[in-house]
C-alpha cells in the first residue's frame, strides 16, 4: 500500500470509536487528534511522514484513555518495522552494500543501522521461530534464508549477521503461513512474547563494521 493510500485510510480512520479496551464499555469518546511523524517504506523507497493524525479515545464509562493507531504505524519508534527489515537485509546479504549507503538511503546514522541488525538478531532464538513454524504448518520444511556474501571484518559479527537473516527469514514465513502482510517483522510481537536480551559481551564487544 502507498503513502498516499496509507493517509486516505488514516483521515478514514479518524470516526474510529470501538470498544474500550479496559473494560470494554460502548461509551467511547473521541478525545481530540494528535500528530506524530514516522519514517515508512513507500514501494522500493523509504520515506519520511511529518503529520500522521492520530485518534486519540476516552471511555465514558472507566475513563481511561487511549490512542488508535493508524494503519501501517505498528510500533511507537519513529522508523517503522518496514524499514528496518528492509534495511538489515540490504546491509547483511547485498555483497556491494556499506553501512554508510544503506544509512542513507533509509536517512538514519550509520550506527543506527548496526543497532537494527543487533536489535532483529535478538528479537527471538531461530530455534524457537523454528518450533512455532514447525507446530503452525502441514509440513515440517524450514526455510532456508539466502546466504550472506557481504564480508564481515570479525567472525562474531558476521555469525550475528547471520542470525539477523535468519530471524527476518523465519518471520516471513510465519507472517505468510497466517496471512498477514509483510514484513514479518511487523508482527514479531505476535508470535514472540518477549524479545531476547542481547547480553552477550563478546557479541558486543566486537560491533564494529
Amino acid at each position: 500500500m502507498s503513502i498516499d493510500e496509507l493517509k486516505e485510510r488514516w483521515k478514514e480512520a479518524l470516526s474510529y470509536r470501538g470498544r474500550c479496551p479496559w473494560c470494554d464499555g460502548e461509551r467511547v469518546w473521541h478525545n481530540g487528534i494528535r500528530r506524530r511523524k514516522a519514517t515508512l517504506r513507500d514501494g522500493e523507497q523509504t520515506v519520511f511522514v511529518a503529520d500522521i493524525p492520530v485518534r486519540r479515545l476516552r471511555c465514558g464509562d472507566c475513563k481511561a484513555r487511549w490512542s488508535h493507531a493508524p494503519e501501517g504505524i505498528v510500533t511507537r519508534a519513529h522508523y517503522q518495522p518496514c524499514v528496518v527489515a528492509a534495511a538489515v537485509a540490504r546491509d547483511v546479504i547485498e555483497e556491494k552494500a556499506s553501512d554508510t549507503a544503506v544509512a542513507q538511503e533509509h536517512g538514519c546514522h550509520r550506527r543506527t543501522v548496526l543497532r537494527w541488525v543487533l536489535r532483529v538478531a535478538y528479537v527471538a532464538e531461530p530455534a524457537a521461530l523454528m518450533r512455532l513454524l514447525l507446530e503452525e504448518s502441514d509440513a515440517p520444511v524450514i526455510p532456508t534464508p539466502p546466504p550472506i556474501v557481504r564480508p564481515r571484518r570479525s567472525a562474531s559479527l558476521f555469525a550475528l549477521c547471520q542470525r539477523a537473516v535468519q530471524v527476518l527469514c523465519l518471520l516471513e514465513a510465519l507472517a505468510s503461513l497466517s496471512g498477514l502482510p509483510p514484513p514479518g517483522l511487523s508482527h514479531a510481537a505476535r508470535f514472540v512474547p518477549a524479545p531476547v536480551s542481547p547480553t552477550k559481551t563478546a557479541l558486543l564487544a566486537d560491533w564494529r563494521a
